[in-house]
């Protein structure tokens, strides 16, 4: 895999799925050097080689030549090289341009259509929207910019002069080869006189980096590698200026068992941006839940929010029941019918009231005889808490297919076996054992 970035690190976890053994390769010193600092990459590169995926920094690729056993050699320039079986290349943005460079329009130094905050080219009768506009010097390669050129470039056909294109959001939260990554803004503290809190917990693989204004009043960019739970509320802050807590520190530090503070939907103004990706604000929200909009299914259908990216999903509902609430609506959060508790309320019960089992939980705090949803949730909970074997006969009715297995079910009748190890811990004996039983089988 060419490439270190968002779409490289995806595609090498594509490759991995379907059983290959996966490189990835990068021009730049640290992965994702657009988004993480020095320290967030080296905490993301741990964890992805942790996985299995090899990682190269500072390697240039010089040529590619046929290496041995019909293979590719990826010859770098630093004289070391790289045989694989297949290469893929995600190495940044490159603008279809061919089209405009033949009509004549401005073009970057690097590629690219010059365009305006209007979206219009050098030739006022044209626009150019998307990966192929480069606005001031700049190149979007995201969704939600995408969008808001398509908005300014239509407000100015349309003689509106309300929307303009100044800029994009390029905050991203994703999930790379299993791991959390988010970044927000202005992430390496380019601002004059920005100042930054780090917490980092190398044993647990946790990283967090706030960048304040100079005054500390406002959050100017963020990094989180390992834990994105923080994202939604930090990009909150970030979008709509709002103002830091006294102690910013407080919004990445680890729970000390006291409140910390918090956004919650409830403190969002009306002009809080909610889907940077169709650009809906809480207002507008609000506006669609007045018209009759009080599902999920239905906020998305009437305002988009959610059907982009979807990495707003989570603020959306949080903005949907706080409304609700607000208008006097109970706003069910039971896992099931069969309990009215969250999966969260439930994992406290079973672990204060050391409860062992699925029938003394729900005959003490549910009814009914339990679900596909409720089942599987609290045998999970039993297992985090007590460590039981799933097949005691207390809770081998509550497994799903594979675990009753223990095994990997496919449709096609096949299945796979992966070895459980508790902690990691393994010894050479044991490992001879696991051969063994991989060859009876």
């Amino acid at each position: 895999m060419v490439g270190g970035g968002l779409l490289g690190l995806e595609a090498a976890n594509a490759l991995k799925k379907l059983g290959l053994e996966a490189h990835v390769v990068e021009f730049a010193p640290r992965l994702m050097p657009v988004q993480l600092d020095a320290e967030a990459a080296q905490l993301l590169r741990r964890k992805i080689e942790d996985l299995g995926v090899q990682v190269h920094t500072e390697k240039a690729t010089r040529e590619i030549v046929p290496g041995d056993e019909q293979r590719l050699r990826m010859c770098f320039s630093d004289e070391t090289w790289l045989e694989t079986d297949l290469i893929v290349f995600s190495a940044g943005i490159r603008p279809q341009d061919s089209l405009a460079a033949q009509a004549g329009l401005e073009l970057g130094e690097r590629g690219g259509i010059v365009i305006d905050n209007q979206c219009k080219t050098s030739d006022a009768d044209i626009y150019a929207i998307g990966e192929c506009a480069l606005w001031q010097k700049q190149l979007f390669g995201l969704v939600a910019p995408g969008y808001t050129m398509a908005r300014a470039a239509v407000s100015d056909l349309t003689g509106d002069a309300k929307s303009s294109f100044t800029g994009a959001d390029m905050s991203t939260k994703l999930k790379l080869l299993g791991v959390d990554v988010g970044s927000i803004g202005d992430t390496h503290g380019t601002t004059p006189g920005a100042l930054n809190y780090r917490y980092s917990d190398e044993l647990v693989g946790v990283y967090r980096r706030l960048v304040v204004s100079p005054d500390g009043k406002h959050l100017i960019g963020a990094i989180l590698v390992g834990d994105n739970s923080y994202y939604d509320t930090l990009l909150q802050f970030a979008l709509n200026g709002i103002e830091l807590p006294e102690y910013p520190e407080a919004l990445i530090l680890p729970s000390t068992g006291q409140d910390t503070p918090g956004l919650g939907a409830d403190a969002l103004p009306y002009e809080a941006t909610i889907c940077s990706c169709h650009n809906v604000t809480k207002g507008d929200i609000c506006e669609a839940m007045n018209d009759g909009a009080v599902f999920m299914a239905d906020l998305k259908g009437s305002t988009k929010a959610a059907t982009g990216c979807g990495g707003c999903a989570a603020m959306v509902k949080n903005v949907l029941e706080a409304e609700l609430e607000k208008r006097g609506v109970h706003v069910d959060k039971s896992i099931c019918e069969h309990f009215g508790y969250t999966r969260q309320e439930l994992f406290h019960l079973v672990r204060v009231e050391e409860i062992k089992t699925f029938a003394e939980l729900i005959s003490r705090y549910g009814q009914g005889g339990g679900c596909e949803i409720c089942k599987p949730a609290v045998a999970s909970i039993l297992a985090s808490v007590w460590n039981d074997h799933v097949h005691e006969t207390a809770h081998v009715a509550l497994q799903d297919t594979n675990d009753t297995f223990m095994a990997n079910m496919q449709k096609n009748g096949t299945y796979s076996v992966v070895p459980r190890i508790p902690g990691g811990e393994i010894t050479p004996t044991m490992l001879i054992s696991i051969g063994e039983v991989g060859k009876k089988i």
